[in-house]
């Protein structure tokens, strides 16, 4: 292959990484069509020549899938890499027994627990983890279903193999992960401060892709610059002005209607797959969502064939992953359970079309949130817990903790519309028309953090209104 001079300076410093004893760490900054895809395949390939052992790894499970499809390599999701279930938080029969003698439960959350399991080899094994952007170290601050190791997923990635080297690739301009400003796993100075982690370091800055005939990897390089040159303790109280006009594949709507008119139309004749609606918050999907469905026939307050799905879980049934976008083709009958409700339905994955069928839980679509209360999820790990129970079968048997893998209702699918979605949610993505709702921002760094990464889930088209924000 032809490599650019930057390609080629990381191609150099990386074969130099793999053999050095000191360097922990090799990051992999580049913004949007730099060309970070292509030296992963070429890592790939000299790793492979030098008999060197990897793993491929990504932050979520819908990144995980992209990237095994672009390097035609097997690609895990960190969590599923170094995390493997431990028992619940709680002894369920103790749980149990206070409901049955006081008809109160004041025991509090229940969660699975997965723990660490650190590898013991003699061998490094080097880690490519991409999209490391969204790679978090902050603890989370409540656990809904499950708790992973520390709850820090930097820090246990880094104990899971004292051995390992890792190489972390992104876009430091894209969002951080969820509460933190910026994102540790692409920062050398934090590997450092923090865990005493020597890296090496390569930014791409030549545009590789779509710069010829594609305006849209131009304009998220002046947003990108914008977000540079933002004071990072900006005070001002003046809007965010994005420079989107005057350039080819960026289409300026007079106003939202018109906007969303054309978003209907073009998913009307292309199919789903040809475009995403993104917005900065989930209330403001729930609104458009409102608008979108009714334009679309979709007229029932309730599911129907043809609905737009997010899945914001990873399944185990299915193998559907968080992020996935998936069609309603077949509804079958509802159950109550647990006070939730049960749907049996037969979706479609848009990239596959392989159509799989099981439980929905109807609830997490309607709510508005992503995911069951974390009192929701007590009450159904609790009915799971007596229907073992009425079988004889304990919470340390073997097949209780096998029946939590497959159990129907514990995975029925969690999914939410899919006609809108929030950038967090598109992170990780590409479509060829993106639709984008911008909402008042200020000007700050985040604000650009966020414009620029929903720019750049556009490949071929980006449509945004006027009446969204200040246009230049």
């Amino acid at each position: 292959m032809n490599f650019t001079p930057d390609q080629q300076k990381a191609i150099s410093k990386f074969a130099s990484f793999i053999e050095a004893d000191k360097s922990k760490a090799f990051i992999l900054k580049g913004y949007a069509g730099t060309g970070k895809t292509t030296l992963v395949k070429e890592f790939i390939r000299i790793l492979n020549s030098e008999n060197k052992p990897f793993a491929l790894l990504a932050s979520t499970g819908r990144a995980a899938k992209i990237l095994s499809n672009l390097s035609g390599a097997d690609t895990s999701t960190v969590h599923s890499k170094i995390y493997t279930y431990n028992d619940f938080n709680q002894d369920l029969e103790t749980i149990a027994k206070n409901r049955e003698a006081t008809n109160i439960d004041r025991t509090g959350q229940l969660y699975l627990t997965f723990e660490l399991i650190p590898v013991q080899s003699d061998t490094a094994c080097f880690y490519i983890v991409d999209e490391a952007s969204m790679v978090g170290d902050k603890k989370e601050k409540s656990a809904v279903q499950a708790l992973f190791g520390s709850g820090r997923l930097l820090m246990d990635l880094l104990t899971y193999d004292p051995k390992g080297k890792f190489i972390f690739v992104g876009d430091i301009c894209q969002l951080p992960p969820v509460q933190e400003e910026i994102s540790p796993a692409l920062s050398a100075e934090y590997l450092q401060s923090m865990y005493q982690i020597e890296s090496v370091q390569v930014e791409l800055t030549k545009i590789v892709r779509q710069s010829d005939t594609n305006d849209i990897i131009v304009a998220s390089y002046n947003i990108r610059k914008l977000y540079f040159d933002c004071p990072a303790n900006n005070t001002f109280t003046n809007w965010a002005k994005f420079p989107l006009r005057g350039y080819k594949n960026i289409e300026i709507f007079n106003d939202q209607a018109s906007m969303l008119k054309d978003y209907v139309t073009r998913i009307k004749d292309g199919g789903y797959n040809q475009a995403t609606l993104i917005c900065r918050s989930n209330k403001s999907c729930n609104t458009l969502t409102s608008l979108i469905r009714p334009s679309l026939g979709l007229t029932s307050p309730v599911l129907q064939k043809g609905d737009l799905l997010l899945i914001t879980q990873n399944n185990l049934i299915s193998g559907l992953m968080n992020g996935d976008m998936v069609e309603v083709v077949g509804l079958g009958p509802r159950e109550k359970r647990a006070n939730l409700t049960f749907l049996r339905v037969d979706v479609k994955e848009l990239v596959t079309n392989k159509i799989y069928s099981q439980l929905l839980i109807e609830e997490v679509v309607y709510q508005g949130a992503i995911n069951l209360t974390p009192e929701q999820q007590k009450e159904l790990f609790m009915d799971y817990f007596y229907r073992m129970r009425k079988k004889g079968i304990g919470q340390k048997h073997p097949s209780f903790k096998e029946g939590l893998r497959m159990d129907s209702y514990l995975n029925a699918l969690r999914a939410v519309y899919g006609f809108a979605i929030t950038c967090h949610k598109a992170q990780g993505g590409e479509w060829e028309h993106v639709y984008l709702d911008i909402p008042g921002l200020r000007d700050e760094p985040s604000s650009y953090q966020w414009l620029y990464t929903a720019v750049t889930r556009a490949k071929t088209q980006l449509n945004v209104s006027t009446a969204s924000y200040r246009l230049y």
